[in-house]
């Protein structure tokens, strides 16, 4: 029979057991205690986890790192040998277990303290955090929180009681924490974009200029798959045109035809819009809308900005702060590939699904991820909430993964 001991969680006053002869590693600090499970154990058992219990330690010079992990090897020690179950809490002293968990199923981010959800939303947070949830949706009321050393999300201790701005890389906060290290407040920050592109404003034939004309390059043969449907057997655009060309071509400099806005243009949805011959994609019925965010609304920068989509702006009336927009990134593999969209892709794209047409079924792991390439061309226009203006267009380059723009290699593209 396997030997348990227990530690008391104080975030939510709840025993958990711990199996004490598969610990193989304890590290600790003056807030901290790590138990690592060895990777051989059943797999009933936490394999190649880190039971992480965070302290609260009023006196840090008393309860050193070096003397709380002499306490747990004693626990661990008289827990193997004793024929009742031992809780790690009585052990402790004055320290106090502010919270339990296994690091793996966590979301990591940054706080900074705030005084409102005024001051919140207009924070930089920079302190890194690690939560208690996954998934990239809202953390709920109950969720812990607590400090780390940085990307990896390794804890280093509680985070004091009080409020804060906290942003996870998707959407940014105004929470409280209580005093065991949870969040028992939170309210999401109205998302501030500074471009807006709705799909629905664009109608054959797009001319320049076009403040919604955001417009990205694809791959026209995939997927390479006996059967399958491609880009270009899709929308079936004229001989010739293209769907990615270099910057020289795509701003015009040889040349109005392979322009974003010419005639033998085939990227989406600008050229497909203007060129395609069929499945040509219909905006006033299918509710699609971009948003990028600048890295400083106040600087005429496009790089390391966010791109977002939008599948229900228009069902919202056009009002941004009404409708949802979400991160534009497209991971391999993911299936949907955006959560939110009515048939799982993109609206307008294709059928609209993952796979971009009932014939790709048989692909094996395909999705829409892999048609699209790096290189987007945004037009020109001035910022909605700073003072940024980009007289011209822009032709750059993004992660697909993220949906962040890394690189623009021409600031005087078309307009």
């Amino acid at each position: 029979m396997s030997k348990i001991g227990i530690v008391r969680d104080g975030a939510i006053s709840v025993n958990k057991p711990v199996k004490l002869e598969f610990i193989n590693k304890v590290e600790t600090s003056p807030t901290l205690i790590k138990l690592t499970y060895n990777v051989g154990v059943p797999s009933s058992i936490n394999i190649d986890s880190n039971i992480v219990i965070l302290l609260a330690n009023p006196e840090p010079l008393t309860y050193t790192g070096e003397l709380i992990r002499k306490i747990v090897l004693r626990w661990i020690g008289e827990g193997l040998a004793s024929s009742s179950v031992l809780t790690l809490n009585d052990y402790l002293g004055d320290l106090v277990v502010v919270q339990v968990g296994v690091v793996g199923s966590q979301t990591t981010g940054n706080i900074i303290a705030a005084a409102d959800s005024t001051a919140a939303c207009a924070a930089t947070p920079n302190i890194p955090v690690a939560l208690d949830f996954s998934g990239g949706s809202t953390p709920l009321v109950g969720t812990g929180i607590y400090l780390t050393n940085g990307p990896s999300g390794i804890p280093t201790g509680p985070v004091a009681a009080g409020n804060y701005a906290l942003n996870t890389g998707v959407s940014q906060y105004f929470i409280t924490v209580n005093d065991v290290s949870v969040i028992s407040f939170i309210e999401i920050c109205p998302l501030l974009l500074d471009f807006v592109y709705n799909l629905q404003n664009l109608t054959n034939p797009i001319t320049e200029p076009n403040p919604d004309a955001i417009s990205f390059s694809l791959d026209p043969n995939l997927p390479f798959d006996p059967g399958a449907t491609t880009y270009n057997q899709y929308y079936n655009p004229p001989p010739g045109a293209v769907g990615d060309v270099p910057d020289i071509e795509l701003c015009g400099l040889f040349g109005p035809a392979r322009s974003v806005y010419g005639s033998d243009n085939a990227y989406w949805p600008v050229g497909i819009i203007n060129n395609g011959t069929t499945n040509v994609p219909n905006f006033a019925v299918d509710d699609v809308a971009f948003g990028l965010q600048l890295a400083d609304s106040n600087v005429a920068d496009f790089n390391q900005a966010q791109l977002y989509i939008s599948f229900d702006l228009n069902a919202n009336a056009g009002v941004v702060a009404d409708a949802t927009f979400v991160p534009f990134a497209l991971p391999f593999g993911q299936n949907p590939v955006f959560t939110g969209s009515p048939g799982g892709g993109i609206p307008g794209f294709g059928d609209g699904t993952s796979i971009f047409d009932p014939a790709n079924a048989g692909v094996p792991a395909f999705t829409i991820a892999q048609q699209f390439r790096t290189n987007l061309f945004l037009p020109s226009g001035s910022s909605l909430v700073g003072t940024a203006n980009f007289p011209n267009g822009a032709y750059c380059q993004w992660d697909t993964q993220t949906g962040t723009i890394q690189n623009v290699p021409n600031t005087s593209c078309l307009s």
